[in-house]
């Protein structure tokens, strides 16, 4: 027997009430699962149960995500129901709700506009999209706002004294261009912030405001802010006018060979990829560095003879603050890790080969979590860490020993709370290298990455600071006697940070702030 909603209602703050019938197991509790479509993110709702009646809320436009309100992301979200009694639920627990009446009119709470809808099966789904104008709301008009409005505004408005920060193509407000705007916060600084968001549901700093990408606002920032600050390339149609400072951060201490040193890459775009770089590179006017190792290569890698700024990464300061007890309690409780546990992060990188389309490729999961539970479970904690990159595919983990926490905003937040890392061949190595904490090089396919996916800047298996191990036993033995494998690798530790991490002292967005701002 299925689940029977049989009454829905919105309220005026965007949350959703569904009511219906369930007559079976009822004194069983049930706890209601929102899974997007085309990704594993998910949200668990409370359900009510009174007898064989049934209710649940879903603050759809402020749901809570980590301790923070958001909006649901664009998309479809399928609603289906399981018991909740149980530690691993099986298929038998989990069940698909139907919904009586499925008209409904689409309301707009805030940027978005949500609808619930059905599925082939009369699943209740809630439909999710940006509310845009008439210039925003198709391809064509899009094509005609960035073709025809954007130069129109290059020609015809004045720069302004705001700042444009994008991070990782407005996926997050993250990374280097928020330890930047941290810093002109702390220093007082009241000009006008602006965040390029691809969803309306990504976060931005107290005080700032979001364009959405594509937007009729997005252009008009690109056209008349008199900085922009970038950890990645931008986006086809974008030109630097006179007057305009372009900063890239980059995103990363080049391990892995990058830019033009990498060739073309085999994903869906690599040879486009590079053509559209040579052209972004062309418009910067200060490419930062996070160390003496990288700079050269960043020269040589993107073909650039601009100036470059040996800063350190200002996405790392958070590491050296002075608060960074205080915050590091608040992330843990954000994410809901228990107290007394040693914390793990699993944060593999991309496969320039391993795609579902352009820009969407997919979480290779090699660490045995099932074992890992039954060998650690007592004692440890995983948090499973996706790519930027990656198609929103990270597994969402067994509940209470493994974490999905992909959606958390800020990775530097979370290496805070973190007891050792396991990884492949990601620059984060060298952010995390500044905790002092282990480090676990978990590189299965090593030699097929070095010699045709990638290859190295460096002696890899000689100089990361951590045991380089190709099984995914191999990983939980050496998480079961961390403390000795610490040990035993602290002399390459020191050496790998010291090369690596010279600059990681807390105070790189303000070198970057005194280069780029002056006095502010």
């Amino acid at each position: 027997m299925r689940p029977v909603i049989d009454e829905h209602a919105w309220s005026g703050d965007g949350s959703l009430t569904l009511r219906g019938l369930f007559a079976e197991r009822p004194s069983e509790p049930l706890e209601a699962v929102l899974l997007r479509g085309g990704s594993t993110e998910e949200h668990r709702v409370p359900v009510r149960r009174e007898g064989e009646r049934f209710s649940l809320t879903v603050a759809a436009a402020a749901l809570p995500v980590f301790g923070r309100p958001q909006p649901l992301k664009d998309g479809r979200w399928e609603l289906r129901m399981r018991f909740a009694d149980r530690p691993a639920a099986s298929e038998q627990d989990v069940v698909t709700p139907s919904l009586a009446d499925p008209r409904d009119p689409q309301h707009r709470f805030g940027s978005k506009l949500y609808r619930l809808v059905t599925s082939g099966d009369d699943a209740p789904v809630i439909a999710v999209q940006a509310a845009l104008g008439f210039t925003e709301s198709g391809r064509v008009q899009r094509k005609l706002v960035r073709e025809y409005y954007y130069p129109l505004m290059l020609r015809r408005k004045a720069l302004r004294d705001a700042v444009v920060f994008i991070s990782f193509g407005g996926r997050q407000a993250t990374d280097n261009p928020l330890g930047i705007a941290a810093e002109l916060r702390r220093r007082g600084d009241t000009r006008e912030h602006i965040w390029a968001v691809s969803d309306w549901s990504v976060p931005v700093p107290d005080g700032a405001r979001a364009v959405l990408r594509s937007s009729e606002a997005y252009w008009e920032a690109l056209a008349r802010s008199a900085y922009l600050v970038s950890n990645d390339d931008m986006p086809t149609g974008y030109q630097k006018r006179a007057g305009q400072t372009y900063l890239q951060t980059w995103h990363g201490t080049p391990l892995k060979r990058i830019g033009f040193d990498a060739g073309a890459l085999q994903s869906v775009n690599g040879a486009r990829y590079l053509d559209h770089l040579a052209g972004d590179i062309a418009m910067w006017d200060i490419l930062l560095s996070p160390n003496p190792f990288s700079t050269p290569i960043l020269r040589q890698a993107f073909r650039y003879d601009g100036e470059i700024l040996e800063s350190g990464y200002p996405r790392n300061d958070v590491l050296a603050a002075s608060d960074a007890g205080a915050l590091a309690a608040t992330v843990r409780e954000q994410i809901g890790l228990p107290a007394g546990k040693r914390a793990v992060m699993y944060a593999p990188t991309w496969r320039d080969n391993q795609f579902y389309g352009a820009g969407r490729y997919r979480f290779d999961m090699r660490l045995d979590l099932e074992r890992a539970w039954q060998e650690l479970g007592d004692d440890y904690v995983i948090l499973i860490r996706g790519h930027h990159q990656m198609a929103d595919d990270a597994p969402a983990g067994r509940p209470g020993f493994a974490l999905n926490v992909t959606g958390y905003p800020n990775v530097s937040e979370l290496f805070l709370v973190s007891d050792v890392l396991i990884t492949d061949y990601s620059s984060m190595i060298c952010d995390f290298a500044v905790t002092g904490k282990p480090i676990l090089i978990y590189a299965y396919d090593l030699a097929d990455y070095r010699d045709n996916l990638r290859g190295f800047y460096l002696d890899f298996e000689g100089e990361v600071p951590g045991p380089v191990l190709t099984t995914s036993d191999e990983v939980i033995v050496a998480l079961g006697d961390l403390d000795s494998v610490a040990a035993a690798s602290r002399a390459r530790y020191d050496r790998f940070a010291a090369k690596f991490c010279p600059l990681d002292d807390g105070k790189a967005g303000a070198r970057v702030c005194d280069r780029l701002f002056g006095g502010v």
